[in-house]
């Protein structure tokens, strides 16, 4: 992982985006601790990132990006659920 980093770097990446293994799959959080340290750039995690997970990767990273969490029965093509917007965003911490 650290070479890929200083890959990254080295072609003046401007951010790195860690992800899980696919759609709605988290990443582990060690995984996303070495990236951030190794990078020194804007770190997101976009995948898996859920109500019960976000405020730990918060904790690491500068954003995340979230879809299939917010949608209809967590399925990335579906409709986007208020109730599972409300429920994620009272889950934050500010």
């Amino acid at each position: 992982v650290e070479e890929l980093v200083k890959d990254l770097v080295f072609f003046d990446a401007d951010a790195i985006i860690a992800t899980g293994q696919r759609t709605g799959h988290a990443a582990d959080l060690s995984y996303i601790r070495m990236i951030k340290e190794a990078a020194g750039l804007p770190t997101l995690v976009g995948s898996g990132v859920t109500p019960d997970n976000a405020n730990d990767i918060l904790g690491i990273v500068d954003g995340v990006i979230i879809a299939s969490a917010l949608k209809h029965d967590g399925v990335w093509w579906n409709q986007v659920d208020p109730a599972r917007v409300k429920t994620f965003m009272a889950g934050l911490r500010r």
